[in-house]
């Protein structure tokens, strides 16, 4: 059997390119934004402290050999803090790598066969599986060669790595759905009809500030149809995804914005474009080989005998639909293994060959075709190198994202509260086994990077107040279901301060506890009356004492500072190529500034500056990265000059800036300051597929003192010298004195009215048919709607 992914031939190429951004922007040549944009889909996010950052490994279904294993643990040693962090999609991270030695560690996972290609950004992410795929004897078939197949085939497509937001697929072995397939973007369940391998299909779901879940696309489809499939959408999204507004720009929203009905025809519109052509995956067949060389147990017999023992087999051991062979849950606390403990694992697994570990979706290590002899040694093993992993088994089911520590967009401290729940309910006298298998899952956040939506009881940071004054606290999410056809979110039942969460976790599960008789599961229990006892804690748990009588209340989990929203960044994840249209705008507002004030040859040069950034900004639109000036200008006049989007009058700007010819940009002054201004204008126009509607921006308007009966507009109002907000509200009462389709000119001082009025005019739904910049004010065409 083939494990993992083929690393494409491009990785090379691509890992050359983001050292050389990396160079550049230690010289001071390229912003940070600039670099972020192309180090982001690299699966490289920073992290909180100074030029460090935090490396993605991706993982298909959770695979890694002991060899990987033992690789990754040695760069982390050398490159990172030395831990090794299991995340909620099966993944490897390496946290607080220095800058200059990314290139160097991601060419070294390259060398063996791992990528952080796809790790993060607007990209086609890890493709998920349930993580005792092949091994479960409930499942319909193995689903681990479909995600490795298709996770091979995607990866060498250069549109997986520009995508509106992220797109993350799950393979499901049955209705179980383990995979969480219902709850991805798209997601394979495995099913058998008529003896025919295949798929229930799921899209448009997903975990987020606004979770859903997935929409039926197919009740069955033939398993040779998986790739077309998951091209199509991904062809959906790229053309009609919303690449303008981040926070609606999943494609659970785009589902909601077409309707069910028009986003299946625009599917099935783009599966049938690719023909019948189009090859399915080559699916390699799972071989179950298990090495012989890993030596006979020879602990003694009473070990075997122990209570310990027993305990611990009764906790996390499982046996597999191969006779004779065991799964043995590995609870790695909150995700984290030093790189020592990783090192001693991989080279204690490595006698039993290459399929003997993956990792799961809450953060810990399954490993599987364990021999029955070899039971009592990987206990023994276990017992002295990971003493977590011999715990009650909810310890080793709290999951929690990186909270407010090293994420930009952390509100608590996730990580640190889930610390202190895991110590108070391991001395918490409760007897924990008869809780069963809970998940407990937080989030810093409401963006749900903990999975609390998909919790048996879930937690997400948010800021409360008393008196005025802000502290921790988390919303309660109770009642989760994850299955094929039923799967549903957990359920807002309260708020409770950050300091009292352990509390009532502890007193949930001491009444759960006390009436475990009555219910076959947790999950049962709160389906039941679960949740108004949890609403009963709640309720006596929300009060805290003010800031004056007990400070504690007002400072998170391991935090030495009184609480606050200060430090709050910007998130990464949906970092990528078309933030560069941004910093391009940003950089036409810049020189459109500095010209207020610049003279002669300096005058020139920032001209020239304006063209060329006016040229470059919306060439990713196109798919275009130039790697030098000439192809920037002559990628412009190909896709925008010649196909009609800016006026062929502006060409001769392009060819002066190009030739640094500042003389005729400084004669042609006014005709750069309409260049932008089109640019501008094509940008606002641009829609989420990224087509542009034609407009009208002239490079030579008539001059101000021309009467404006020659622009054919209705109406005309000089707000020059009138401030922000009125300037906007004259236009508003002079807009609804003209019927639909007449037009409105207005004249605006630069600056502050330029850059608010015309925003404002189309957030009322009008059109801004054009604009121009005159000396230092601006004449703008409305056409009211």
């Amino acid at each position: 059997m083939t494990y993992g992914y083929k690393i494409p031939q491009e990785l090379d190429e691509e890992i050359a390119l983001l050292e050389s951004l990396i160079v550049k922007f230690r010289k001071g040549e390229i912003t940070a934004l600039e670099l972020k944009a192309h180090r982001v889909p690299f699966g490289v996010y920073e992290q909180r402290e100074r030029d460090t950052y935090m490396v993605r490994i991706r993982c298909v279904a959770g695979i890694v050999t002991p060899a990987q294993l033992a690789g990754v643990a040695d760069i982390a040693a050398r490159y990172g803090v030395g831990d090794l962090h299991v995340t909620s999609r099966q993944e490897l991270q390496i946290h607080f790598v220095k800058l200059d030695d990314l290139a160097t560690v991601i060419r070294q996972l390259k060398q063996i066969d791992l990528s952080t290609r796809g790790g993060g950004g607007n990209t086609v992410r890890n493709i998920a599986a349930q993580d005792d795929a092949g091994i479960d004897p409930d499942e319909v078939f193995d689903v681990t060669p479909y995600a490795s197949a298709l996770t091979s085939r995607l990866i060498t497509e250069s549109d997986s790595w520009n995508l509106p937001r992220k797109y993350k697929i799950a393979f499901s072995g049955s209705a179980q759905d383990k995979g969480q397939a219902t709850l991805a973007d798209l997601g394979f369940i495995a099913r058998i009809v008529d003896g025919k391998k295949g798929f229930r299909v799921y899209v448009a779901g997903g975990l987020g500030a606004k979770s859903a879940v997935g929409n039926l696309l197919y009740d069955f489809v033939d398993d040779t149809n998986v790739y077309a499939i998951a091209k199509a959408v991904k062809n959906l999204f790229w053309k009609y995804g919303n690449r303008k507004n981040k926070h609606a720009a999943r494609l659970r929203f785009l589902w909601q914005s077409l309707g069910e009905h028009e986003f299946k025809r625009r599917f099935h519109e783009e599966l049938s474009a690719l023909g019948p052509e189009v090859q399915p995956l080559l699916i390699d067949t799972p071989m179950l080989i298990t090495k012989s060389s890993a030596e006979d147990s020879n602990e003694p017999r009473d070990l075997q005998d122990s209570s310990g023992f027993k305990i611990w087999k009764e906790r996390f051991v499982k046996l597999q639909k191969q006779p004779g062979l065991y799964a043995i849950l590995v609870p790695v606390e909150l995700g984290f293994i030093s790189y020592q403990t990783a090192l001693r694992l991989a080279q204690f697994l490595g006698p039993f060959g290459d399929d003997i570990l993956r990792m799961t979706r809450d953060q810990n290590i399954l490993l599987r075709n364990i021999p029955s002899r070899h039971l009592v040694a990987v206990y023994s093993f276990l017992k002295e190198a990971l003493p977590s992993a011999g715990r009650a088994r909810i310890l080793g089911r709290v999951l929690s994202c990186a909270g407010a520590s090293t994420c930009q967009l952390g509100i608590c401290l996730s990580r640190q509260a889930a610390k202190v729940l895991l110590r108070e309910l391991a001395s918490s006298g409760l007897d924990l086994d008869k809780a069963g298998d809970i998940r407990l899952n937080i989030s810093g956040c409401p963006n749900a990077c903990g999975h609390h939506p998909a919790a048996d009881l879930g937690f997400s940071g948010k800021a409360l107040r008393k008196d005025g004054i802000m502290y921790p606290g988390y919303s309660v999410y109770a009642g989760a279901v994850i299955h094929d056809g039923k799967t549903k979110l957990a359920e807002l039942i309260g708020d409770v301060p950050a300091r009292k969460l352990p509390l009532l976790v502890k007193d949930l599960l001491a009444v759960f506890i006390s009436k475990r008789s009555r219910f076959t599961a947790f999950s049962e229990y709160i389906a039941d009356e679960g949740k108004e006892d949890l609403r009963q804690i709640i309720a006596r748990l929300k009060e805290i004492p003010s800031f004056k009588d007990d400070k504690n209340y007002y400072f998170d989990w391991g935090a030495d500072k009184v609480f606050s929203l200060a430090e709050r960044g910007t998130g990464e994840c949906s970092a990528g190529l078309f933030d560069l249209i941004e910093v391009d705008l940003n950089n036409i507002r810049q020189i459109r500034e500095k010209l207020h004030a610049a003279e002669g040859s300096q005058r020139g040069i920032l001209l020239s500056d304006l063209v060329y950034f006016s040229s470059r900004a919306l060439l990713i639109t196109r798919g275009i990265e130039p790697k030098n000036d000439t192809e920037l200008f002559e990628a412009f006049r190909l896709h925008f000059i010649k196909e009609g989007y800016v006026e062929p009058a502006f060409g001769e700007l392009v060819t002066a800036s190009e030739h640094k010819n500042t003389t005729v940009l400084l004669e042609k002054e006014t005709k750069v300051f309409s260049f932008a201004a089109a640019i501008e204008m094509l940008y606002e126009h641009m829609d989420n597929g990224f087509n542009f509607k034609k407009v009208t921006v002239l490079p030579s308007l008539a001059p101000a003192s021309e009467p404006v009966e020659q622009q054919k507009s209705a109406a005309f109002i000089d707000l020059r010298g009138v401030l922000c907000p009125l300037n906007f509200v004259k236009t508003k009462v002079e807009l609804a004195r003209l019927s639909s389709g007449e037009r409105l000119e207005i004249w605006l001082d630069d600056g502050t009215p330029f850059e608010n009025v015309p925003g404002s005019v189309r957030g009322e739904g009008h059109e801004v048919l054009f604009q121009e910049r005159v000396g230092d004010y601006w004449r703008i065409i409305i056409v009211k709607k």
